[in-house]
């Protein structure tokens, strides 16, 4: 495993080489650290990053830069990163555990009609599911994935995941997003199953504004 990160690494930083710039970890503290493992240790505040001209690549490891935004959510210490064109989401998620681990994204409060995308690794193998919230406790698997890119990766006992949905997939169970909407965010986490019906350990509702 520490094999295979250590090669998508090279392959994103060449990548960022010949294109004039320099490619860091994220260390979630705002700073790009070189060489930084991904831990999340931010602020609980909404911090903008970079502006970024180009959409982040979901294969399972973030970096410094390559979201325009980011919030470290003080309830759960998940930290959610986002970035948005007029037609897509771009989501990156770090949980300080070794299980699954999920966003929903609704233009309303609570679980009913959030678009909820889990996900988990195990054993270098990413599983990710598009579910739907029927209550305020329950939620079922779409019975079409709008989940159009994802990855992740376990690195020091936490959990990033990565994925891209539509903004307007056009599935009756999914909700509807425009740019600029001010929308609600589920977090959650499970600390060590990779089982999607195991009970999250940690769970929270925040708000995000998405790029205009």
């Amino acid at each position: 495993m520490k094999n295979a990160v250590i090669a998508v690494v090279s392959v994103v930083a060449a990548l960022a080489i010949v294109a004039g710039g320099t490619v860091e970890l994220w260390n979630g503290t705002g700073d790009a650290d070189e060489g930084a493992s991904g831990v999340a240790e931010g602020s609980s505040e909404i911090a903008p990053l970079a502006q970024i001209a180009t959409a982040p690549v979901s294969e399972g490891l973030i970096y410094a830069g390559e979201y325009r935004n980011n919030l470290h959510d003080v309830d759960t210490g998940m930290t959610l990163f986002w970035q948005n064109d007029a037609s897509i989401l771009y989501v990156g998620l770090i949980s300080p555990g070794t299980g699954w681990i999920a966003a929903g994204f609704s233009n309303r409060t609570g679980k009913p009609g959030s678009n909820i995308i889990i996900g988990a690794v195990a054993d270098g193998t990413v599983t990710i599911q598009d579910n739907y919230g029927l209550t305020r406790v329950l939620h079922l698997p779409d019975k079409l994935s709008s989940v159009l890119a994802f990855g992740g990766s376990e690195i020091a006992g936490e959990t990033t995941l990565e994925f891209v949905i539509p903004l307007a997939s056009g599935d009756a169970q999914d909700t509807t997003l425009s740019p600029g909407q001010m929308i609600q965010v589920i977090l959650a986490y499970q600390a060590t199953s990779d089982g999607f019906t195991a009970e999250h350990t940690r769970y929270s509702m925040t708000s995000i504004l998405l790029d205009p």
